[in-house]
């Protein structure tokens, strides 16, 4: 058990380390290029390989906030805006770091999309649509159409379970002579938790 926990400490350690340095190559990279886009970009990628207390995680959003400031161009901004908020929510596990800058970000995306609504020729909106048009982009970037945390990890535990219960039956169940103690343990368990991982899943 002890080697087993070392392992499993040397795996993680070895993640976390290709991760930070792979963080760094890329936020160094943003920093060489003179192309605001590619920056962005690099930033990016930093910022998807997060790990959790990282310094370059922190460093990734202000790098792209930046760049998001200095665009003139208003596709360039949204782009911008949309790529931060994009990759926050793709480093989000169990819990969603880094919420505030979410909160910020989401304003500015739906002010942008109501002006170029409103701007745009083919469109009958008036600047006396703003607010309605302003409330509705947010309400969809407030949408959170994330799985339940709690049905995931049943999914998962589930899985688990039932891919157990089905070499508990191979092993110990098909013995010679057959031992139906396992079989029905390994039987049941396999029904009751595939029926829940799939229940898990359709709710998740």
């Amino acid at each position: 058990m002890k080697k087993i926990s070392i392992i499993f400490f040397v795996i993680i350690f070895l993640f976390c380390t290709k991760a930070f340095i792979t963080q760094k190559n890329f936020i160094s990279e943003a920093k060489k290029t003179d192309n605001s886009i590619k920056a962005v970009k690099y930033y990016e990628r930093a910022l998807l390989s997060y790990i959790p207390l990282s310094p370059y995680n922190k460093e990734a959003i202000q790098g792209i906030l930046e760049r998001c400031e200095n665009f003139k161009d208003t596709e360039q901004k949204l782009y911008c805006y949309e790529t931060l908020r994009s990759a926050l929510y793709q480093i989000r596990n169990f819990y969603q770091p880094y919420k505030d800058e979410i909160k910020n970000i989401e304003p500015l995306i739906a002010e942008i999309k109501t002006k170029q609504m409103i701007q745009w020729k083919y469109n009958n909106f008036s600047e006396k649509d703003y607010q309605r048009l302003y409330d509705y982009h947010m309400e969809i970037l407030k949408y959170d159409s994330s799985p339940s945390g709690l049905w995931s990890i049943i999914s998962i535990f589930s899985l688990l379970t039932w891919i157990g219960s089905v070499f508990l039956i191979i092993i110990k169940g098909f013995n010679t002579p057959l031992n139906k103690k396992y079989l029905l343990i390994g039987f049941v368990c396999f029904v009751l938790f595939f029926s829940l991982w799939i229940i898990g899943l359709y709710i998740a």
